[in-house]
């Protein structure tokens, strides 16, 4: 796997929190994110909305519109709808002008772009307005093509880029050669308290593991991941067909194919062709995830590149399950495989043996053991990966480019 020499020379920490609550009285704060609908960068943006109102600010999103429109509504944020999810060039040079008159009419203090083709109408807009603006790089950083680079390097060209890693922040360094002072590191969180086990209603985890056709005394393996190759689901099915020690293991596949039919297919088909069949369970998408988790014994994610950041992986600790994930990226930084605090195992991408070693190692633990290395994840996550400690840190980065 490549590691930059930024990253691991020196990895970037992550932005300290605040001392003392924001203060953002008076200062209008504009989120552009192309739309509004579930999803990482979606998130986060209604996340830190209301963040912004709870410090006395102004929370503007500009976007397509979407799901998330209504509680944004709900909170006190304002959605202006324009078409920022167009890579159309002429539609991204209107959207230029379109958000500068917003600007100018709302008085906005800072612009924070979500994504590229939006971020390069923020970048002229910003600048023709003379305001700060900065972005967050939600995806991966791609290394090559050359066109591919520039384009991606809107996301570096202001007064400062979030990245959501150590990890991500040196690809950022290397890949666009932006210097250190300008990267904030800035780990995504989650929902702790909504995720807790002790929150889960038995009836509804009940329920639930009824849906997936699981016994009782079954051991449940999630896979909390949308069905893609980059997950790994084929690497995850291949391990259990491995694994030596018995029981009734069953695995469930948590997350849509989103049109991947040809992918769904060939799982199936491996599922078929080692005997799994009443083993491996298709769930589709979930929408009650804390639910999800409750009903399950542990979390798995063996994706086959290295994810910027992980955030089902952080929800799964959360919600008190020891995991397995990719020995690669941003799962480095969030799980625990230490002996003292351990949360869980990394293992290297790809490794059909290693990962069935190691969920024969996770299904061997005691009730105890088991108990004690979920405690364990949900600890780090409550203490480095909560909602409250990313809108935190994302409220200093706007003080302190306010500030100047």
């Amino acid at each position: 796997m490549h590691r930059p020499s930024s990253l691991t020379a020196a990895p970037l920490p992550a932005e300290p929190l605040l001392e003392r609550p924001a203060d953002l009285s008076g200062r209008t704060i504009l989120q552009v994110v192309p739309e509004l609908d579930v999803g990482g960068a979606e998130t986060t943006t209604v996340e830190v909305a209301a963040a912004i109102i709870a410090a006395g600010g102004t929370a503007l999103v500009a976007s397509e519109g979407g799901a998330l429109c209504a509680p944004l509504a709900d909170m006190g944020a304002e959605t202006i709808i324009l078409p920022v999810a167009s890579k159309n060039p002429l539609t991204m040079w209107r959207n230029s002008y379109r958000l500068q008159t917003l600007i100018k009419q709302r008085g906005v203090d800072l612009v924070h772009a979500r994504s590229r083709a939006p971020a390069w109408s923020c970048l002229f807009a910003a600048r023709r307005a003379r305001i700060p603006y900065m972005a967050t790089y939600h995806g991966l950083v791609h290394p090559r093509p050359p066109l591919k680079v520039f384009y991606n390097s809107v996301l570096t060209r202001g007064a400062a880029v979030i990245a959501n890693s150590s990890y991500t922040a040196g690809l950022i360094a290397d890949v666009h050669g932006v210097g250190a002072e300008k990267i904030k590191v800035v780990p995504r969180g989650c929902d702790v308290a909504g995720l807790a086990a002790t929150q889960a209603e038995a009836g509804k985890v009940a329920a639930k593991r009824a849906q997936w056709c699981v016994a009782a005394d079954d051991f449940v393996i999630m896979c909390p991941a949308r069905l893609t190759e980059i997950k790994g689901q084929d690497v995850l099915i291949e391990a259990l067909a491995r694994m030596q020690v018995p029981g009734a293991v069953k695995l469930v596949l948590v997350g849509s194919a989103q049109g991947r039919e040809a992918y769904l297919a060939r799982l199936q088909e491996l599922v078929a062709a080692h005997g799994l069949q009443g083993r491996v369970v298709f769930a589709g998408l979930e929408n009650d995830m804390a639910t999800a988790y409750a009903a399950s014994d542990a979390a798995v994610v063996p994706s086959t590149r290295a994810e910027p950041f992980g955030r089902t992986i952080i929800e799964a600790q959360a919600a008190s399950l020891p995991v397995i994930a990719s020995d690669a990226g941003g799962f480095r930084e969030t799980v625990v495989t230490q002996p003292d605090g351990q949360s869980g195992w990394l293992v290297t991408p790809g490794d059909r043996a290693a990962l069935a070693a190691t969920l024969d190692q996770l299904v061997s633990l005691s009730d105890g053991e088991r108990a004690s290395m979920g405690e364990n994840g949900r600890r780090n996550a409550a203490t480095h990966f909560t909602q409250d400690a990313l809108c935190q840190r994302t409220l200093g980065v706007y003080q302190g480019l306010l500030a100047k």
